[in-house]
């Protein structure tokens, strides 16, 4: 395919397309180096700025990285999560085809206070159970989340049984809780330092931030807030008409 210098269609978008183009079909894969604005503007014809233009966009959209020094290379592709269900971060793995998995960093208690309180509908002096951890597909770390559970629904809540069964698998097996429903809140944020200990990111790259409040009929029983790198999930949602 070639790029067409009297087709109305934006330079770089064409690129684009081309480039998206290998990769659809493969003969582009995770970790494949692409040529160099060099090259690519010579064997196309056109201006190093046009091809700097088309891999900056196509990095912002996930499909390309680049290491310093080292050139522009294929990215993994992004896990699709379709928001119009309860969905568990293990089922979204397995259908990548993918091994999911929790290291947990720390399971303690503090008093609720104000916020926790407010949101368990609990007294602030009331204790919660803080979960630290991190979620992993085929050993790669995806997201760190900080998990709060109320002690008066989960006594005796045990780290061993979140490793080995997962949590939520642990609260239904153990204290047959049933999940009635849950609300998420999803904004960007710039990943930092701190997100750099857990994940495998460089300070300064994208991620979300997704707030989960999960429901036992009227009770809340967890609030979850998680740290996602944003090169590694896009979420969809299907919208009905009135």
């Amino acid at each position: 395919m070639a790029i067409n210098k009297e087709n109305n269609i934006p330079l770089y978008t064409q690129l684009m397309d081309l480039i998206l183009d290998e990769i659809e079909s493969g003969k582009l894969t995770h970790g494949d180096k692409i040529h160099s604005e060099r090259e690519l503007a010579e064997f196309y014809s056109i201006s190093r700025a046009t091809v700097r233009q088309a891999i900056s966009e196509l990095e912002k959209q996930g499909y390309l990285h680049k290491v310093h020094g080292k050139g522009t290379f294929v990215s993994n592709k992004r896990m699709n999560q379709e928001l119009n269900g309860f969905y568990s971060f293990g089922e979204v793995i397995e259908k990548e085809g993918k091994k999911p998995s929790n290291k947990v960093i720390d399971l303690s208690l503090r008093e609720a206070g104000v916020g926790l309180g407010k949101i368990f509908n609990i007294d602030i002096n009331d204790t919660v159970y803080v979960l630290s951890r991190i979620r992993l597909a085929d050993g790669e770390a995806l997201m760190y989340e900080t998990t709060y559970l109320p002690t008066w629904r989960f006594k005796d809540l045990k780290k061993m049984d979140i490793e080995k069964f997962g949590l939520y698998n642990a609260l239904k097996n153990i204290y047959s809780v049933e999940l009635s429903s849950a609300d998420e809140t999803f904004y960007p944020c710039i990943l930092d330092e701190n997100d750099e200990k857990f994940l495998n990111i460089t300070p300064g790259d994208c991620g979300m931030i997704l707030e989960r409040i999960t429901y036992e009929n009227n009770s809340v029983i967890e609030f979850t807030k998680s740290i996602v790198r944003g090169d590694k999930f896009k979420y969809k949602v299907h919208l009905k008409t009135l």
